[in-house]
């Protein structure tokens, strides 16, 4: 780190990533841990918390920081730089974001905005299934009498017609336990998901669906139950809230529905498939005039490129049950088949993002290969709302054929409607 980028550090202030430091004291091991257990960042020691350079003694922080480091486990390689402000001495320590949890005399620290605080258990294990260090879906955890029998015999239902598996009934206990749905007389969390009202016992479970106009929320609706019954309901929502498009194919024209169906069916499933049940947050469903997002707590796991995706599953015991019952076709498909679809559709381009707990499929319409010389021309002519019978006139088409462009530009979230009756106008969707 050079002095510029220093200045520019401590300008921005104190934050999830910064930390000053007047000087370095013994219990500096705790915002070292607390930083390598979430994002890592930068602690700046010879700076008031307001932003203010008084210098310090490098010999006296080396010391300091050495003796602290010990009480960290596992052990947390930071980088440390000297640099000169205006004659005083300022040591930057950087700290790396660990792929392990770390801690101090058994307890572990978090960075949450600019102070820290103790871990508790579920953070413990929200943190470790993040990390791919332990799989959060083979703990036990309610009692088998929970389990759900018409669940039960769904499940194994769906396995015969999906997988052509027949399991006589005297071995589904055996089963279920093989799969890790049961384990000790506890059903575990993969088994709560899948053979309970599961938001009785992890209320954060389910999904919603919300409709986005003018970036404001205007529609919702929750769904509940185990996550394969969330799963269909929340598809059969979005099939009914997504329209179709009329588009010419060669001499004929045909409707095609706004979104790939087995694309959202695919990111849906794998949304509940490979999400963090340990972040207090549900999968949702975003439908904007132009796009749609679903969104999942938890990121990609350690080592999963984007580009090149192996199956590294968070869940493998509930992706488990989801392949059993025929809602993951293949282990390390999905994100592929994905954009194949997309692709084989032609008019939605599909973008992957992921952060350190949330993961993002945007399926986003392709307006302008939908769009000839009369569509652009009546874009332009809706700077201010206007009637159909004025965007006829101005476009040389019939009131018909403007109604029918209208209805496509208006699925392609281009254009809305304004007004009712004959007072019905039409203006562009800013």
């Amino acid at each position: 780190m050079d002095v510029n980028e220093l200045l520019a550090l401590i300008k921005e202030g104190e934050n999830e990533r910064v930390e000053f430091k007047r000087t370095a004291t013994p219990d500096i091991a705790r915002e070292i841990c607390a930083m390598a257990n979430a994002e890592g960042g930068y602690l700046v020691i010879g700076v008031s918390d307001d932003g203010k350079i008084l210098g310090c003694d490098p010999k006296k922080v080396g010391n300091v920081l050495a003796s602290s480091l010990q009480n960290i486990t596992p052990p947390v390689s930071i980088k440390t730089s000297t640099l000169d402000i205006g004659g005083r001495k300022v040591v930057v320590v950087e700290v790396p974001r660990l792929k392990t949890l770390c801690s101090i005399g058994g307890v572990a620290y978090i960075r949450v905005g600019s102070g820290m605080r103790p871990l508790s258990i579920q953070e413990i294990v929200m943190l470790s299934s993040e990390l791919g260090t332990i799989t959060w879906d083979e703990f036990p955890a309610v009692d088998i009498s929970n389990m759900r029998k018409d669940y039960v015999e769904w499940f194994f239902s769906a396995m015969r017609e999906a997988r052509g598996r027949e399991i006589p009934r005297r071995e589904w206990n055996r089963y279920l336990r093989s799969a890790r749905a049961v384990k000790g007389g506890k059903l575990t969390n993969a088994g709560v998901l899948f053979f309970t009202d599961a938001q009785d016992f992890i209320p954060h479970s389910g999904g919603r669906v919300i409709r986005i106009e003018n970036d404001q929320p205007v529609w919702g609706k929750e769904f509940g139950g185990p996550i394969w019954k969330v799963i269909e309901e929340m598809y059969a929502e979005l099939m009914s809230q997504i329209g179709s498009v009329e588009v010419v194919s060669g001499t004929k024209r045909k409707k095609l529905p706004e979104y790939p169906p087995r694309a959202i069916r695919e990111a849906l499933i794998n949304a509940f498939a490979h999400r963090n049940y340990a972040i207090p947050a549900d999968v949702r469903v975003f439908i904007y005039p132009d796009r749609l997002v679903i969104r999942n707590p938890g990121g990609l796991m350690p080592g999963v490129d984007l580009n090149d995706p192996e199956h590294v599953p968070r869940n493998p015991h509930l992706c488990g049950l989801l392949y059993d019952s025929g809602y993951i076709e293949k282990y390390g498909y999905g994100l592929r088949m994905i954009k194949s679809e997309c692709k084989r559709h032609g008019l939605v381009e599909v973008e992957f993002r992921s952060s350190a707990n949330r993961f993002k499929v945007v399926f986003k319409k392709a307006s302008a290969k939908m769009l000839d010389e009369i569509d652009r021309k009546i874009i332009e002519f809706l700077s201010i709302p206007r009637r159909s019978s004025e965007i006829a006139e101005y476009a040389g088409i019939s009131k018909p054929s403007v109604l029918k462009r209208l209805k496509k530009l208006e699925a392609l979230g281009i254009v809305k409607p304004i007004g009712g009756g004959s007072q019905r106008r039409y203006v562009l969707n800013r």
